[in-house]
Formats: C-alpha cells, sequence, structure tokens
C-alpha cells in the first residue's frame, strides 16, 4: 500500500462524501483525490521526483493535505517544516535536506524570502496564498501552480519501501534530525491507529494536531481518509474553537496532546453538552498523568479515553485503552498491534519485570534512517538487527502494562545513583494543587548533580514549597527529593506536547548562574 493509494482508494468508495472540514470549506473525497493527482503532475512537470526532496511549512489548512498526498505520488520526500522555526533554522535544514520547492503559507513566506539566497537548490516557492509579488522570480500561487494539471493519479511506479516523508525529532540533544519514512512503515501506522483507536467511517475526525508532526499528517490525518471518515481541520489550536467546531459538525473522535485536554476540561470553557458528540479521545505526545485520565472519565464519561505513546521514527507503540484496569492509567498502556517490543540494558540483554530499560522495538513501522545522518542513524540501530533503541526508559509488569521512565539522556546522577525524573513527577502531580511539572538536574558540588522542579499550580490554590517538598518525602526515598522547587506560570512544550528539558535547565542555569 502506497500514501497515495489511501486516498484514491477513499474517493474511489465516497467519491461524494466530504473529506474535508476547514472553516467554510467543504471538500470531497473526490475533489481532494484530483487537487492531489494535480499537484503530483505539477511537481512531475518541473523534473522533480525521486531523490528530490520538497517542503511544506504551513497551519492546518486543506493544502496541506494536498501537498501530502500529491507529493506522495512523485518518488520525492515531503520535508514537513515548524512554521515556528526561526530563518537560521529553515536555512539549515532546508540547505541540508537539498529541498528543489518549497511550498509555504503567506504569513510564513518572509521566512523564506530572507534566506533565498543561502538556499541555491531552492528554484521553486508555491505559496498558499498571494506571493510578495505578482513578478517576483520563483514564486508562483497554489492554485496557478495545480491549474491546468492532469486530475487523473501520476502513475510513477514505485515501491513501498521507498521513502516520502520526513518529519523532525523535537530537538532535545541539537539540531533536529530528519527521520525519513517510508510508504510501508506509515501505512502500518496508520492502518494500527485505525484500530487500536477503534476509528471508522461513520466517525468525524478532529484534526487538531500540526500537520507537520507525525501524529499530525503521517499517522491521525492518514487514518481518518483511510476509513472514510469527515475530518475537520482547526488551522490553529484553539479550545473555544474546538468546542464550537465539535458542536456545529458533531466531531466524534480525535486525538489530543495532554496540555489540549487539559485546557478543553478546564473550568473557564468546559461544557459537557457543546462536546455531546465526543465518543474517543485519543491522548498522545506526551506522558498522560493520573488525575488528567480521571478527569476526563468524571467530566465526559460517555467518551472512551485511550492514551498513545509512539515516537516519530516508529508511529504508535504502546496503548492504553478504555478498558483497561483503572490502576493501570498512569502506565502507557501495553505493546500496540503488531509491535515487537522489549526492554534491555545496555548490554542488550533483557530486564526482569519491575526494573528499568531501554524500550526497543522492531518492525515494518519503523524509520528508514535519519537523512543524511549515518551517525545517528547507526546510534538508533546500534546493534545492527533490526531493532531501534528509543531512547526511553520504562518499566514493564507481570501484566505486561508498561510504565515510561524518562529519556536516558534526561537521567540524572546523583551521589552515583540513577535517578529517573518522571518518577518525581508523578509523586508532585498526585498533590491537588499541581496541574503540570517537570524535573531536571543541576550542578551540585556535594553530590554532583540535585534535582529541580518547575512547578505550575491552579489559580485558586496556594501551596508552599516545604509543603511539596514533604509530600516528596511522603512518597519517595529522599535522595530524591528535590533540592529546588520554583512555580512557574507555564512550562513551554514543544507543539507536540513534549517538555524540552534541555533547554529549560540551560535557561535555569543562566538565570541562576549556576556552573
Amino acid at each position: 500500500m502506497l500514501t497515495g493509494h489511501i486516498l484514491h482508494q477513499s474517493a474511489r468508495r465516497h467519491p461524494g462524501k466530504t473529506a474535508l472540514i476547514c472553516d467554510n470549506r467543504h471538500i470531497t473525497y473526490g475533489d481532494l483525490a484530483a487537487d492531489a493527482n494535480r499537484f503530483a503532475h505539477a511537481i512531475a512537470s518541473r523534473g522533480i521526483g525521486p531523490p528530490d526532496t520538497i517542503a511544506i511549512m504551513s497551519q492546518n489548512i486543506p493544502e496541506y493535505v494536498v501537498a501530502h498526498f500529491g507529493c506522495a505520488q512523485t518518488g520525492a520526500i515531503l520535508v514537513n517544516l515548524m512554521p515556528a522555526y526561526v530563518a537560521d533554522e529553515l536555512a539549515v535544514i532546508l540547505s541540508t535536506t537539498e529541498a528543489r520547492l518549497i511550498v509555504v503559507e503567506a504569513a510564513f513566506q518572509e521566512k523564506i524570502t530572507g534566506i533565498i539566497e543561502r538556499l541555491p537548490n531552492l528554484s521553486h516557492i508555491v505559496v498558499i496564498g498571494e506571493p510578495p509579488s505578482a513578478k517576483t522570480e520563483g514564486y508562483i500561487t497554489f492554485d496557478d501552480f495545480i491549474a491546468g494539471q492532469p486530475a487523473t493519479p501520476l502513475g510513477l511506479s514505485l515501491l513501498e519501501t521507498d521513502p516520502f516523508a520526513m518529519t523532525f525529532t523535537g530537538g532535545t540533544t541539537g539540531l533536529p534530525k530528519g527521520a525519513v519514512v517510508s510508504h510501508r512503515s506509515r501505512f502500518v501506522s496508520t492502518y494500527t491507529t485505525a484500530i487500536e483507536h477503534e476509528v471508522s467511517e461513520s466517525d468525524v475526525v478532529g484534526l487538531l494536531t500540526p500537520l507537520y508532526h507525525t501524529m499530525g499528517s503521517l499517522v491521525w490525518l492518514s487514518t481518518g481518509l483511510l476509513v472514510g471518515a469527515t475530518c475537520v481541520m482547526l488551522t490553529s489550536w484553539d479550545p473555544d474553537a474546538f468546542v464550537s467546531q465539535t458542536k456545529q459538525h458533531g466531531i466524534s473522535c480525535v486525538l489530543m496532546v495532554p496540555v489540549q485536554l487539559r485546557q478543553l476540561l478546564g473550568d473557564d470553557i468546559f461544557d459537557a453538552a457543546k462536546l455531546a458528540s465526543l465518543r474517543k479521545i485519543a491522548c498522545g505526545g506526551a506522558i498522560t498523568s493520573v488525575d488528567l485520565v480521571s478527569e476526563v472519565n468524571r467530566k465526559l464519561p460517555d467518551a472512551l479515553f485511550t492514551n498513545h505513546y509512539g515516537q516519530s521514527e516508529t508511529g504508535p507503540l504502546c496503548v492504553y485503552k478504555y478498558y483497561h484496569p483503572r490502576d493501570k492509567a498512569g502506565t502507557i498502556g501495553r505493546p500496540a498491534l503488531g509491535v515487537d517490543f522489549a526492554l534491555l540494558d545496555t548490554e542488550g540483554n533483557p530486564v526482569a519485570s519491575g526494573k528499568t530499560g531501554e524500550i526497543v522495538v522492531r518492525g515494518p513501522f519503523l524509520m528508514e534512517g535519519y537523512y543524511n545522518n549515518p551517525e545517528e542513524t547507526a546510534s538508533y540501530f546500534k546493534k545492527g538487527n533490526g531493532w531501534g533503541w528509543t531512547g526511553d526508559l520504562a518499566t514493564i509488569d507481570k501484566d505486561g502494562f508498561v510504565t515510561l521512565v524518562g529519556r536516558s539522556k534526561d537521567m540524572i546522577v546523583s551521589g552515583g545513583i540513577n535517578i529517573y525524573p518522571r518518577e518525581i513527577e508523578i509523586v508532585l502531580e498526585s498533590h491537588a494543587a499541581v496541574i503540570d511539572c517537570t524535573v531536571f538536574g543541576i550542578p551540585d558540588d556535594k553530590w554532583g548533580e540535585a534535582l529541580c522542579a518547575l512547578v505550575v499550580t491552579s489559580n485558586d490554590t496556594h501551596v508552599a514549597e516545604r509543603e511539596l517538598l514533604s509530600h516528596c518525602t511522603d512518597h519517595l526515598a529522599r535522595f530524591k527529593r528535590p533540592k529546588i522547587i520554583r512555580f512557574v506560570d507555564t512550562i513551554p512544550k514543544s507543539p507536540s506536547g513534549k517538555v524540552q528539558k534541555p533547554r529549560l535547565r540551560a535557561a535555569f542555569l543562566k538565570e541562576n548562574a549556576v556552573s
């Protein structure tokens, strides 16, 4: 199954059914497939194909979907870019990937204009909206780009093992790495998602996750269109807009990151009546706390909650299902359908139940590697036997439920003892006043490293640092108690909901002149 086939098959099955709703735009499967075909022909007519790359930088709008499925027919690799990237980041990524063409939403085109002289390979700028000038060399509107092209499939002979897209990791260890995935790897992830999250053609699927993220375009969008559902796109996340769209269109199935879900359930906007159609809630991108799971079950008792864990390099790996025991809500569930899963020590040996090991996985869902980065690719597949080493640390209990402990690179060594931040975060989150937190290590003259916690509390609750320290001592060994607790208004996260601990640590050390 090729990615282009997902849309082609659904268009044959449901040509007149609405595939996408975005603001006032309603687009049928037939029209969406025709535009994707036109985009494919427009790319090919400019001599772009395997092994070329093209890029896209846009919010969640229908043109993104057209470009995604159109590019998938050409053999070129689609580079998904975050609009939040600054000029220097874009210049490095676009020059490294040698992109020949970029599709950019008009609101972000000045970022490209400012670095165009640093990108000798970039010869075509396709603007969703109006370019800076109708006569600017190399610029063309999206509508003009596909105008007059055939509405039939391109028909290029491709293999399911061919690469077709690239997304970037969170960059917690430096410059983001481009994870290249094949048609087969993401079809497997799409199929797994449809089964594990029980998505069907009767659903109205909410597309809230940014399409430049793996779970946005490569998994959740593809899942909705594979089963023939109607997908409602939010251009950008706005909890009030989501509530309104859910009531208007009857959104029944959605994937959210924890911070979005927490905002949705907040007392300021929560309205159970307007969310009555919501029957399936998937959560992923970051760890979901036990109290958030409980809040979903309490406020939306008719919605089936499923927690999801995965990576850009893998797609879905573990799932906590709505029918799993409530005392397992703090876990990420069990390995998903078709995932060969193991917890190994640094030597590659299996760890015992309840012991910490690195999550190692194998299967057709794995990425091909990091683009033009053989060293990092070799590190990810370091044993050379088809197993990918995720860098995530976890334990598994006797019932097969997996609990994340943290990133191997986030591990704190204090007094020669390994401390996993997630263990402390879980305890802090269990305090009634705490709604968000993160823990990282800072230099300590005596112990080597000490623990620092950033904590967000609810607006109507006051809690003192000594109370939280006492709470930690009640539930953890004393050496795991944070040395410093700082109360903050919010904890910055990536668009997928992940905390960028190295950046927070660096900012904390700079602000407090710790070396």
